[in-house]
């Protein structure tokens, strides 16, 4: 059915250009059809028919497209292999879809499994599958994944006939003409990129513009420009960063924009006044999920302002009552947003828990909150999970935002509530000052703000929201507290209400003061204190907010775990130490050295960690392989949003790649991570975003020990590579059967290792 649209739109007019990519590629109707007929023969030949599962792993290019579309000639499902997936969530993907084939382009790394990889080039080469007289498949064509904040991503279906009915919906309700160009720039892995870009425009006749997902803010507003679209589609966060590149570059014509839909999240006023001023479009807002499809859209003056959407044709709405209770605006209700819509997703394949709690009899349950106007058109307030009891009733924190970011000298603020989804009337405030305006100026209006709502409390200033978190200098959580063993015994401390363990405590031996990673504690290092205690004095610590109960000031930033470190070292008066780190701790380690020196360190381990967390330009060695910021944004999010989610899917890739670790041994270590403070761990997060260790490691003459995982799925790059050639007196030790953990999953050979590192250095 879906493949028979489009064809009929190539018949209207074979010639007309369908899609092109930036790198200047191009292909009509008639192409494409071609195109997708000799991949759909290709496929057939391999075995590929009705309810049959195509995995696919690729860039954008036209012939993904034309897969797509052979995929539903076929009546058979796609199912992409997005980049972010680790090898870890690749073996995840693949049990549970099943795949017949998996279609490649080499462009990307090769898939884990025996699953056979068919070469995109061979099927566009492929004989083309003969006309054929059957009905056309009308049954499921496509599995796509959702964010992924809660855990490993869920899965939904959506079938052919429901799809294509949603989409022409879509292009009558908001006018969509085939003189129209669409701009995509996302890629074609997600929702966002074949529903609102895609097939947008080949159903409607219209011309798509592949762009590169990976390009640049400035690469991509000249992308933008040059395309002449009049259609796009992004999310705030691009609509930020072209509005940034315009400002550095003297901006591009993007006048041709008629429709610059922005959706996906909270859409604030500003954004749309800079959008306005800067880049000379109207953002068009509208509302809808990779679930549930297009349910509301801002398209003409009629509403009361830019942030009022009203429904698309054939959606129906109601609001259901928030725990915090009413309501918000005077003369406004308010309350979750619940759709219906006779075309919408199968659900989720893979979640029985979750499917039930947002399919209900029929309805959509989204998880956010809307006000409803009087003229019947909606305002998408936040997530449920933001809502605070506030005086008047109900308020979002994006709300609160916004007034604050009004009423107080602030570039920006977030503001957080501390039980996420409780509805309480607690919430953390994390604001950038305007420059020159005493902290105390800053605070006092924040507080007046908070107060005029009956909100409380704590009140953080940084430097750069969202990539750093560099505050007050508060004291440390990394308390000056620590248990001892009776001379010459070895110990594994059982109170663990103090931030500082201490193994053993004997004159001339090596010290070893292990610093754990971000939202794991100093237990993880347990098995291996154990063993390094027989002849080493060990020391563990907690970075600031994990492992021990919060401080009432703390200071949750890597200056202050390493000013934490140092005040043990003083306090104990500790020489010829070894400082041996783990992930965010070895960041720690650095940044110690960087203040302190190397007075009283005599050698450094680091064990799985990249100086460098964020990819950036050439730089290769990204958390998880490639973190960007849109990446790390989501993980910020995640990590508020929901804790427990996030926690536990850190730990379970932490272990090497395509194991199955013990379930008891799992169970404790999560266990370890939920004692963490999630305010400390976003903290932490948001600080080593904007960290570059690289040039530091460069001079570091200290002798080191650089440990890594051949099979990290945090680190999964040659990171250990590079810090062997950069740092001037390093060795490496490759674990080959670890992951991000070499001391718990190759704990006998840490220890030898690390042993005769010491033994060898001294």
């Amino acid at each position: 059915m879906l493949q028979d649209a489009v064809r009929a739109v190539a018949h209207r007019d074979p010639r007309a250009p369908a899609v092109r990519t930036t790198d200047g590629d191009t292909a009509t109707y008639a192409q494409l059809c071609a195109m997708a007929d000799r991949v759909a023969g290709g496929l057939s030949r391999a075995g590929v028919g009705d309810g049959h599962v195509v995995a696919v792993s690729m860039d954008n290019s036209i012939g993904y497209v034309a897969l797509i579309l052979a995929v539903a000639r076929l009546g058979a499902s796609y199912v992409p292999m997005i980049r972010e997936f680790g090898p870890g969530d690749v073996r995840t993907a693949l049990e549970l879809t099943g795949p017949t084939v998996v279609v490649a382009d080499g462009r990307r790394a090769p898939l884990p499994g025996t699953t056979p990889v068919l070469d995109l080039a061979d099927l566009l080469t492929a004989d083309p599958l003969p006309p054929t007289s059957d009905p056309p498949a009308r049954g499921r064509f496509r599995l796509l994944w959702t964010s992924g904040s809660t855990g490993f991503p869920k899965m939904m279906a959506w079938r052919q006939d429901r799809f294509v009915a949603e989409r022409r919906r879509w292009i009558r309700h908001t006018g969509l003409t085939a003189q129209d160009v669409f701009f995509c720039r996302h890629p074609l892995d997600v929702a966002h990129a074949t529903d609102l870009h895609v097939f947008s425009a080949l159903l409607g006749g219209g011309e798509l513009v592949l762009g590169d997902p990976q390009a640049g803010p400035t690469a991509q507003l000249r992308a933008l420009a040059d395309s002449g679209a009049t259609v796009t589609s992004a999310l705030p966060r691009h609509y930020e960063q072209l509005i940034e590149a315009a400002r550095q570059t003297g901006g591009a014509d993007v006048s041709s924009l008629r429709l610059p839909f922005c959706g996906g999240t909270y859409v604030s006023p500003q954004l749309i006044r800079d959008c306005d001023s800067v880049l000379g479009v109207r953002i068009r807002q509208l509302y809808g999920s990779t679930e549930f499809g297009l349910a509301a859209v801002n398209l003409t003056d009629t509403v009361q302002t830019d942030a009022d959407m009203a429904l698309v044709r054939g959606v129906s709405a109601r609001l259901a009552p928030v725990s915090t209770g009413d309501p918000g605006p005077a003369g406004a209700c308010v309350g979750e947003l619940v759709l219906r819509s006779a075309y919408t997703s199968e659900g989720y394949l893979n979640n029985p828990e979750a499917h039930a709690r947002t399919f209900r009899d029929g309805e959509y349950w989204t998880g956010d909150v809307a006000q409803r106007n009087a003229d019947g058109s909606y305002r998408i307030l936040g997530r449920v999970s933001e809502a605070l009891a506030a005086r008047a009733g109900l308020l979002l924190a994006p709300m609160l935002d916004e007034e604050i970011q009004q009423h107080c000298p602030v570039r920006e603020s977030v503001a957080l509530p501390v039980e996420p989804g409780a509805g309480g009337n607690r919430v953390v405030i994390v604001a950038r000052p305007e420059p020159q305006v005493a902290p105390a100026e800053v605070e006092a209006s924040i507080r007046a703000v908070l107060d005029g709502h009956a909100l409380t409390g704590p009140i953080h200033l940084v430097t750069a929201l969202a990539y750093t978190a560099v505050g007050k200098p508060h004291k440390s959580l990394l308390r000056r507290q620590w248990v001892s063993s009776s001379e010459g015994e070895p110990a594994v401390a059982t109170d663990r209400s103090a931030n500082l363990l201490r193994h053993r405590r004997l004159s001339r031996t090596p010290t070893l003061l292990f610093v754990p990673g971000l939202a794991m504690t100093s237990a993880y290092f347990d098995e291996v204190a154990t063993d390094l205690s027989q002849d080493h004095d060990v020391l563990l610590v907690d970075l600031p907010g994990h492992g021990g109960s919060p401080d009432p000031q703390p200071g949750w930033t890597i200056d202050d775990a390493a000013r934490s470190v140092r005040a043990v070292v003083d306090r104990l008066d500790l020489r010829d130490v070894t400082l041996v780190g783990w992930s965010l701790g070895a960041g720690v380690a650095w940044t110690y050295l960087d203040l302190f020196g190397t007075d009283r360190v005599s050698r450094l381990v680091s064990v799985e960690m990249s100086p460098r967390i964020l990819a950036d330009g050439d730089w290769t060695h990204a958390a998880f392989g490639g973190l960007d910021a849109a990446g790390a944004i989501h993980t910020q999010r995640a990590i508020w949003a929901d804790p427990q989610g996030f926690l536990d899917d850190l730990v379970r890739r932490s272990f090497a790649a395509g194991t199955e670790p013990d379930p008891a041994r799992l169970q404790r270590l999560v266990a370890e991570t939920r004692r963490c403070s999630v305010v400390a761990v976003l903290a932490l997060w948001l600080d080593v975003l904007t960290r570059d260790w690289r040039e530091q490691l460069t001079t570091t003459s200290l002798p080191t020990l650089l440990v890594h995982g051949a099979r990290s799925q945090v680190y999964p790059t040659e990171v250990g590579a590079w810090l062997h050639g950069a740092m001037p007196d390093a060795r490496l030790e490759s674990f080959a059967h670890s992951g991000h953990m070499p001391f718990l999953e190759e704990p006998e050979k840490f220890t030898s290792v690390l042993r005769d590192f010491v033994k060898e250095t001294r």
